[in-house]
């Protein structure tokens, strides 16, 4: 399957966005919620569900479930690797060579204290410090995958949504900190990340629903919110406002915090981000035009994987610095310049090899 020069511009803009809210700096004010109740986040795990859908669906239709498992499981176990390198510079540069320091050590401070146990649940994706909650979260929902895709191929994706909504209700009634509660121990350390898989799952199927219509060429997404795109629009617009205050009697959102909550992903925060993504499928021909101006950050979203883990390791060097300093705003400014130009640096590093390696495999084919 080729890939879409429009997805990985996409990709590579949200890790852009991602950087900027992860380094303490006056730009996170911009960049946080920039369209309403939404955060790249949101984005980032719909549109890795979405890719899912296409290339699993593909895989499904064309070599079968096993070929689709396969496939799955092999990214399943890439993923694990980078987190465990990941989670591997956490614990020994963030908490063995900088825990004494205060910032630090509270990033880490479930391994500091139980070392052994905080290990082993780390490996189990049961304890997560700061920023290694989004790949734990990846990989499950990518372990359910192919029961997900084959459920909708046979049982139809209205049963599979339903379902799913379900699940979701109910993490807005606190099943995920039951769980929690339940399976807390002496032998592990239970300290998931932020994130509410519960919640959050639904996102991922709606993102690998849509893939896979849009594989089996069953949907026109243009047409189909013709009709609805300037509704959508409207309510997408009221979010906007209400987020940056510029609608009267909103203007402490605090009030309604349950409804656009991140981490459960609130009622009216499902909304908003549903009506965003409508408008994006109405104007679908033009958003990808212009996404087509960002053309550099296409090596962003080809290697994705390896730039997230290496800021997330960064990130989490700059906030304890940044805190443990008391950096001003200009330092932070110019610290988060340099954690910009450390990921674009890399991606174009990474971009000539893989461009290189390309070459050679071409080359090997050459008859002679």
């Amino acid at each position: 399957m080729r890939r879409l020069p429009e997805i990985d511009i996409f990709r590579g803009l949200l890790l852009l966005i991602i950087v900027i809210n992860h380094t303490p700096s006056p730009a996170r004010e911009f960049t946080t919620q920039p369209l309403g109740f939404v955060s790249a986040a949101e984005a980032f795990v719909f549109i890795s569900a979405f890719l899912a859908g296409l290339v699993f669906s593909h895989k499904f239709q064309t070599h079968g479930e096993l070929a689709l498992r396969q496939l799955a499981y092999r990214r399943t176990r890439q993923i694990y690797l980078a987190h465990f390198v990941t989670l591997l510079f956490c614990l020994t540069v963030v908490g063995r060579v900088l825990g004494q320091l205060p910032p630090f050590h509270n990033m880490v401070h479930h391994y500091l204290e139980q070392p052994f146990q905080a290990g082993l649940s780390a490996l189990l994706l049961l304890y997560q410090p700061p920023l290694l909650d989004i790949l734990p979260m990846y990989l499950v929902f990518l372990f359910f995958t192919p029961s997900i895709v084959r459920s909708i191929a046979q049982s139809g994706w209205l049963l599979v949504l339903s379902l799913s909504l379900s699940i979701w209700l109910a993490a807005q009634f606190g099943i995920n900190e039951w769980l929690i509660g339940a399976l807390t121990s002496n032998w592990l350390v239970i300290s998931p990340g932020a994130f509410n898989l519960f919640a959050w799952q639904l996102l991922w199927v709606i993102g690998l629903s849509l893939g896979y219509w849009i594989r089996q060429g069953q949907t026109n997404t243009s047409a189909l919110f013709k009709s609805v795109g300037p509704f959508l629009a409207a309510i997408a617009l009221f979010f906007f406002c209400w987020r940056w205050r510029l609608v009267p009697g909103l203007a402490d959102s605090s009030n309604y915090y349950w409804l656009i909550n991140k981490w459960r992903l609130g009622p009216l925060r499902l909304v908003n981000f549903l009506a965003l993504l409508g408008v994006s499928l109405w104007l679908r021909s033009y958003i990808t035009k212009a996404l087509l101006w960002l053309k550099p950050l296409a090596a962003l979203g080809r290697h994705i994987l390896p730039l997230f883990c290496v800021h997330i390791c960064l990130g989490l060097l700059l906030i304890g610095f940044i805190e443990l300093y008391n950096i001003p705003a200009y330092g932070c400014c110019l610290l988060l310049l340099f954690h910009i130009g450390s990921i674009l640096l890399l991606s174009q590093v990474l971009e000539r090899h893989s461009d290189k390696r390309l070459k050679r495999t071409d080359a090997s084919l050459l008859p002679g």
